[in-house]
């Protein structure tokens, strides 16, 4: 069996899934307000698709045999057969039909089968549902003079503006192709561009006013100016050849649910298909890297093993001093900034909750009134008065505690300082495991790793099962959701049970870069159990 990731299959699902064929998009009604009235930086997306056939990327997604596994080809039927597609499908044909015209699955071709950029960016409820697609191809002439004759006579499409590319006057067409859901489509010479919904691009009372940061975005992909085609290439630091296969590079800060200043060594990760294999590589700033280091091995003795996931980064501690700046507490807060040295550990069990990880990190030796800043750090963020506990334990530890009632029921966030180790998490019980591996009372995750300084992540699937189980569960009470329970243990208990019975992994980070920003490989090795 091919040692492939995880991690491959997570992130890159997580990408495809979202927006993988550019079918969601939503209704020309919505688009009113201001321009751009989605609010988002067409200029700077959160993860980019260059793919030689965007059509084949899902089945592509299954060589890697854990996806295969656990997606089954059901994965690919949804995107075949998706309603979104099919709608669109449909528009194309009924115009193509009544206006006779031969381009009604040509069009489809031209974005599905042929080598395209996929830009990508996050709605506000975080999935990536906004899309651009960029494709070059000849030939598109006939096609925008025959779109421009139907925009003036069918329901379906109309004119929605104009743009100046290379000194070109180029119209933009919005094509309704079912009930809330409206494109972009503009193309000049043989450039074609098309964007998932007309808020990226147009508001303003009348739906008409472009976003000047928008339209360059746009304009620039329409350029027959081969460097600013490429620009969200740069941005991406991909290179400048033609894919043979796909590549999905997706931004740290959309992985990290916008955490990544804190860790900000990481820019991103990619993930290669090419000859019928995947490869994954993080994209790693030299400069940031050399501030704090990026040594993993004094974390992974402390953290307990079989962990669902766990990631060790590489910590921007004087990021936290803007936040610590903003926390009202009884005495200032900075020093702890200064205190707080090396990479930090973020870890999920399949015993807890998903929002519920643990994380770990370290502090200086001989660090001047820590147990102090600690103290009012979590009596301003937690609270402390009259339930909170607070004192030495066995070994030197101390340790901060209170009972809350939170959405998903009572929890006892807790804060742990043991020599120059401090824990916390909002499950008291991870902690707990924490300090007892420190203390040689429970396994390790590092008495597995043959080499802890460059493993900077690991997963059990069979411990993410556990998580994903618990989660899903946990929010499709049989009383509640008789109808979504029975499909759930229908269709998600097999997918887990297969997803069980593979090995954990390690993500290994062979090198760092001597200077700059620049793609370094990650390999992931089996972990012998």
């Amino acid at each position: 069996m091919q040692k492939k990731t995880l991690i491959k299959a997570a992130a890159g699902v997580a990408v495809v899934a979202a927006a993988l064929v550019a079918y969601r998009s939503f209704g020309w009604a919505h688009w009113s307000g201001p321009a751009n009235s989605l609010g988002l930086d067409l200029s700077k997306p959160d993860a980019l698709i260059v793919t030689k056939s965007l059509s084949a990327l899902p089945r592509d997604m299954l060589k890697i045999p854990l996806a295969r596994d656990v997606l089954r080809e059901d994965f690919v039927f949804y995107y075949e057969q998706n309603e979104d597609r099919l709608g669109l499908k449909g528009s194309l044909r009924r115009i193509a039909y009544e206006h006779e015209l031969g381009w009604g699955d040509q069009l489809l071709r031209v974005v599905l089968d042929q080598p395209a950029d996929v830009a990508l960016w996050r709605d506000a409820d975080g999935s990536l549902k906004h899309f651009a697609i960029a494709v070059s191809r000849n030939q598109l002439t006939r096609l925008v003079e025959e779109a421009g004759k139907v925009a003036l006579k069918d329901s379906q499409m109309r004119i929605a503006g104009e743009l100046s590319v290379d000194g070109d006057e180029v119209k933009v067409f919005a094509l309704d192709y079912a009930y809330d859901r409206t494109l972009l489509l503009a193309a000049h010479r043989d450039r074609l561009v098309i964007l998932s919904h007309p808020g990226m691009l147009y508001g303003g009372e009348d739906g008409a006013k472009a976003d000047d940061t928008a339209e360059k975005a746009v304009v620039d992909l329409l350029s027959k100016d081969g460097a600013r085609q490429r620009v969200f290439h740069d941005q991406f630091r991909l290179g400048r050849g033609v894919v043979d296969g796909h590549s999905i590079a997706v931004k740290a800060d959309y992985l990290s649910f916008g955490y990544q200043p804190f860790f900000g060594a990481i820019d991103a990760l990619r993930f290669d298909f090419s000859k019928g294999k995947w490869a994954s590589h993080a994209l790693l700033d030299a400069g940031k890297l050399n501030k704090g280091g990026y040594d993993a091995a004094a974390l992974w003795p402390v953290l307990p093993h079989n962990p669902s996931a766990c990631f060790i980064v590489p910590a921007d501690w004087a990021a936290m001093q803007p936040v610590l700046k903003k926390i009202d507490s009884e005495a200032p807060l900075l020093p702890l900034a200064e205190q707080m040295s090396g990479p930090a550990a973020a870890c999920w069990y399949g015993g807890s909750r998903l929002h519920t990880p643990v994380f770990v990190a370290t502090r200086a030796p001989a660090a001047a009134n820590a147990e102090a800043l600690l103290a009012d750090l979590f009596k301003a963020t937690v609270g402390g008065k009259g339930d909170a506990a607070a004192g030495k334990a066995d070994g030197g530890v101390m340790r901060w505690q209170r009972t809350v009632a939170t959405r998903q029921g009572k929890a006892q966030p807790t804060l742990a300082m043991a020599g120059n180790l401090v824990v916390f998490s909002a499950d008291g019980r991870l902690v707990d495991r924490v300090l007892a591996v420190r203390s040689k009372q429970a396994p390790a995750v590092a008495d597995k790793l043959a080499d802890a300084t460059r493993t900077i992540g690991v997963i059990a699937p069979a411990s993410l099962a556990q998580l994903i189980e618990t989660e899903a569960f946990g929010s499709l009470p049989q009383s509640q959701e008789p109808i979504l329970r029975a499909a759930a243990d229908e269709h998600l208990v097999p997918r887990l049970e297969a997803l069980k019975k593979y090995p954990p992994y390690r993500m290994v980070l062979k090198q760092l870069p001597s200077s700059g920003i620049a793609w370094e490989p990650l390999e992931w090795q089996e972990v012998k159990r």
